[in-house]
């Protein structure tokens, strides 16, 4: 299905036992799409995240991706969605003993790519997200917000076609969190990028027009700018 979404979530609902998580969750995220995912600490984010990446199967409901639903592939289909999506998470997760460069380039080490292809691709990913002089500055010397961008081009090297952003500005200031902001929304209008972020910050979403879903007790609605 050529024209089918890139993230679709028919009726999904997760349990622990008796403890529901999310209920009955439509959510459907178009290619190239740029949609929040809103709610409080605990509110159940993560989970939906790792339904969409397969690592969760729904207790109810199906979870396609193009189209196909991905709680009927195989381990192995699963893990090859999961190479084409970039995660950036609260914590940066960099390599302290490692430099900018290195840190970036680990996904591309992992598949094998010849030291050439990996200098062209890092450098590139670099420039673009504004740390080209950096590449070889180790995590501690970087700043907050510097950090950060280095883990978006972690995520990004690879082309991936879904970039999977876990509350990425939460240990932010708010200046910085905007500049990180502001850069995935560049990312996805100029590199088409597909981006779910998942925030509790309101303020951020609301000085946007983008689409957002609210989770709360469980319940997940596209959210209409009415808390």
């Amino acid at each position: 299905m050529s024209n089918a979404p890139l993230i679709y979530l028919n009726g999904v609902s997760k349990a622990y036992g008796n403890n529901v998580v999310i209920k009955h969750a439509d959510i459907m995220i178009p290619k190239s799409g740029f949609a929040f995912l809103l709610g409080s600490t605990g509110a159940g984010k993560s989970t939906l995240l790792k339904m969409i990446t397969g690592e969760i199967k729904p207790t109810r409901g199906q979870v396609y991706i193009k189209g196909q639903d991905i709680t009927k592939w195989s381990k192995s289909q699963k893990a090859a969605w999961r190479r084409k999506i970039g995660y950036v998470f609260q914590e940066d997760r960099l390599l302290d003993y490692k430099t900018v460069f290195e840190n970036v380039a680990l996904p591309l080490e992992i598949q094998e790519l010849s030291r050439k292809k990996i200098k062209e691709k890092v450098n590139a990913i670099l420039r673009v997200i504004g740390l080209g002089n950096r590449s070889r500055a180790y995590p501690h010397q970087l700043s907050g917000g510097e950090r950060q961008r280095v883990s978006l081009a972690r995520a990004l090297v690879a082309n991936p076609e879904l970039i999977l952003a876990d509350e990425p500005t939460a240990q932010l200031d708010p200046p910085t969190a905007a500049e990180i902001f502001n850069l995935l929304v560049s990312l996805n209008r100029t590199g088409r990028i597909t981006i779910l972020m998942a925030t509790h910050e309101w303020e951020l979403v609301e000085k946007t027009n983008l689409p957002a879903y609210f989770i709360k007790d469980g319940s997940v609605r596209f959210w209409e700018g009415i808390r």
